[in-house]
């Protein structure tokens, strides 16, 4: 590959690499992230800098990026002395032929270190992975305030009682409770879709979500401007999305043999058990 090539190669997998913390483990978020000080010009600590180029790549060679123009696979003999000549200007990336570790030095003399992993666009559910159910009403207005307030508290709960293998190809099952009347007067709520892989902007470590079933459950706006109590709120919603899981049982030989009907029974007596469904 040339130069211009190496840069672009750096560039796809820096937005994959999960940095580390200070123990060494993967960061789950930006504050978590150990940044190392080594300075620039005539502070920049040739020692810290070549310790960690030691400690991270066995390899003699690695990586070295810096522009489009002048990236390249270098002894690693030299990667310092590179690194101290040019950071002052420019961001530098170094990396092992793999592509599987990652150290990045910014402008500002300061570095982190990380892996990189590669996620496959489709994958099989493994045996006995227990479906992850989600239920969100973060989409509202001051009308149905209220609705959130009386149900949000109670979703971990039924989450929870849901956490079962239920065979089948499905992992993640993400149910979104409409509650802004205006949105679907033009439209009726989403229909149930399958997607194989789905971006996870939530997590620094697992980038992907894997078969994943998403749909949308409309209200009766007019029921619910009726209804006043926490507890005929919560029994009106959470029959309703037992209700809509019916569209389970119409996909499932799409869904490999999920046992639809296992689900929905755990569904209706997790909400018997909880309260939510007299």
């Amino acid at each position: 590959m040339d130069s211009k090539q190496l840069f672009r190669l750096f560039n796809s997998k820096f937005f994959k690499a999960n940095w580390l913390d200070e123990n060494g483990k993967l960061a789950q978020n930006d504050g978590e992230v150990k940044w190392f000080y080594c300075g620039i010009n005539q502070d920049f600590n040739s020692e810290i800098v070549n310790e960690t180029i030691n400690k991270t790549f066995e390899e003699d060679e690695v990586y070295l990026f810096i522009s489009s123009n002048k990236s390249s696979l270098v002894s690693k003999s030299i990667v310092v002395e590179e690194i101290g000549k040019m950071l002052h200007k420019k961001e530098i990336g170094v990396m092992n032929k793999s592509c599987t570790k990652i150290i990045h030095f910014t402008t500002y003399g300061v570095f982190s270190s990380g892996i990189i992993r590669d996620f496959p666009k489709s994958r099989l559910r493994t045996v006995g992975t227990p479906l992850k159910v989600v239920f969100h009403a973060n989409i509202l207005d001051s009308s149905t305030e209220k609705v959130a307030d009386a149900i949000e508290d109670h979703f971990s709960n039924l989450e929870e009682e849901l956490h079962r293998d239920y065979g089948g190809i499905l992992e993640h099952l993400w149910i979104d409770l409409e509650l802004v009347e205006s949105h679907l007067k033009s439209r009726d709520s989403w229909h149930f879709r399958f997607q194989k892989r789905v971006d996870n902007p939530e997590s620094h470590t697992e980038l992907y979500s894997y078969n994943v079933g998403h749909y949308s459950v409309k209200p009766d706006f007019e029921k619910l401007r009726k209804l006043s109590s926490e507890t005929s709120i919560c029994s009106y919603i959470f029959e309703l999305l037992y209700e809509s899981t019916q569209v389970l049982v119409n996909k499932q030989k799409k869904l490999d043999g999920f046992n639809a009907t296992a689900f929905r029974q755990d569904f209706l007596s997790a909400c018997k058990k909880l309260g939510y469904i007299d």
